[in-house]
């Protein structure tokens, strides 16, 4: 009897773990896609690092690789990696402070400040520089390539007194520039009368209690650090330095995505500025001033997405690769941090949008392309086509990109993988008959195989659909016709 009553107990307490049964199966396929995703940092190779945030706690922080190959040091979730351009955010911040304690305004003019700046530039106002309206020149086309000196924020303030005028009038469009916030670097440094390592310091990371956090100065030594890494051939070769990676204020912050929690925990509070500040940082700006469409703010690039307001930001530096994506209406905030040059920003924000679907109890849609490529490495891309429409057949759950399936089709292509990148390009060309990516990809891949006649056959298809969204591909479809025709 007793071990009746055992056997009783035992099976009243498996029917009782069902549900957990299907909560560890659950996360054991989230962890197969996040294996997935940070496949190429796995074993004894640059690392990458990610945290995902929702309701203002950690939902969950993992790292893959190493974090410095040469000693063998593995990444966690305190590595301090150089965040590139994911710094401006930061920069854009020092700002908007000395705005909250009333040392600047938006309308301040960089004449103002730097008064040795030459007449060319006396329209250029804090608001300009903040969201790349400047029409500042960029400094990576003022100094030679094969220079030595590592340039700093006040080298490029140099290099911009030495010209005579701006790519375009002051406010009359928007153009991406990293010279822009090294010299609001100099602002800040000149408004503050501290070096730009200290105010960021005393007003941001101390504030937010950033402390694993700060500014790049050469022969710093920098808790956690990670040594940035470029593949060359088949080994990975250090890389941490190059002439534009000293200069502070548009790229050489280091932090670790830990820390990124703590950022993300003050954007939600007034730890820092006031509301109306932060909210002026998360709104697109044109000539006019706010705008409810897409574009970028103060430190960050704004998309709307089903009436979401999404907020990201890449971050491109020698050895380093980086994205932060923030979506406030759902509560969510995703940090990928890497050492190593291979990803581009494209691959770095489809991961970010995955890990935010997953996390989101597919309340967010997930990328196709992303399960489209986990499919092909699972069981090839001859069924392609049939997997594409079984995803798709699910309302809402996933996010179709053409653009997105056609780089992966490319990516296959540069991997020499023929067939998978064939059937990615075929699909899309099935799928969107009206957009030229995957007839442009087909043309390559028959150029490749030198047959002529269906080359020639899908890049006059693309000359013919292209539109003035696309007329790059358009440009190189007729160079490639021009030389198959001669």
């Amino acid at each position: 009897m007793k071990y009746t009553h055992l056997a009783l107990v035992l099976f009243i307490i498996i029917l009782g773990c069902k549900p957990s049964e299907k909560l560890i199966e659950k996360k054991e396929t989230n962890q197969d896609l996040i294996t997935f995703l940070f496949r190429n940092h796995i074993g004894v190779k640059p690392s990458a690092s990610f945290i995902v945030i929702k309701d203002g706690e950690i939902k969950d922080c993992q790292s893959f690789g190493y974090a410095d190959l040469e000693n063998k040091v593995l990444a966690n979730c305190d590595t301090n990696y150089r965040l590139g351009s994911v710094t401006k955010q930061f920069t854009a911040m020092g700002i908007l402070v000395l705005i909250n304690q009333g040392k600047l305004d938006y309308n301040t003019k960089l004449i103002e400040v730097i008064p040795e700046f030459p007449n060319y530039g006396k329209e250029i106002t804090v608001k300009n520089l903040m969201s790349h309206r400047s029409g500042l020149q960029s400094y990576s086309k003022l100094y030679p390539k094969d220079a030595e000196k590592q340039l700093l924020d006040k080298d490029v303030l140099n290099l911009l007194i030495a010209q005579d005028s701006l790519l375009f009038p002051a406010n009359s469009k928007y153009k991406y520039s990293n010279s822009g916030y090294a010299v609001l670097a100099l602002i800040i440094e000149r408004v503050s009368g501290k070096t730009f390592k200290d105010f960021m310091d005393k007003e941001v990371f101390e504030k937010t209690e950033m402390t694993n956090s700060t500014v790049y100065l050469k022969d710093l030594q920098i808790k956690n650090r990670a040594q940035g890494y470029k593949f060359n051939d088949s080994v990975f070769e250090n890389k941490d330095q190059n002439t534009w990676s000293a200069i502070q204020g548009d790229g050489g912050i280091y932090s670790s995505v830990n820390d990124y929690q703590k950022w993300d925990k003050s954007l939600y509070n007034n730890t820092l500025v006031n509301t109306e500040l932060k909210n002026d940082a998360f709104t697109s700006w044109n000539e006019n001033g706010k705008t409810e469409e897409k574009g970028y703010g103060f430190g960050w690039h704004i998309d709307m997405k089903n009436g979401k307001k999404h907020l990201y930001h890449g971050g491109a530096t020698t050895g380093f690769r980086n994205f932060v994506l923030r979506i406030p209406s759902e509560k969510i905030t995703i940090a990928i941090y890497s050492n190593t040059s291979h990803m581009n920003f494209s691959e770095r924000k489809r991961r970010g949008y995955a890990l935010a679907s997953l996390y989101s109890d597919n309340q967010l849609p997930m990328p196709i392309d992303i399960m489209i490529e986990k499919g092909i490495s699972i069981n090839g891309s001859e069924k392609i086509k049939e997997h594409y429409n079984k995803l798709t057949s699910v309302q809402g759950k996933y996010e179709t990109d053409k653009r997105a399936l056609t780089r992966l089709g490319f990516s296959y292509f540069r991997k020499k993988e023929e067939k998978n990148a064939l059937n990615i390009f075929d699909l899309v060309k099935t799928e969107f008959p009206q957009y030229i990516g995957g007839y442009f990809g087909l043309g390559r891949y028959y150029q490749s195989k030198e047959n002529k006649q269906k080359a020639l056959e899908y890049y006059k298809k693309v000359i013919e659909l292209g539109t003035k969204e696309n007329q790059g591909l358009v440009y190189s479809a007729k160079k490639r016709i021009d030389k198959l025709s001669k």
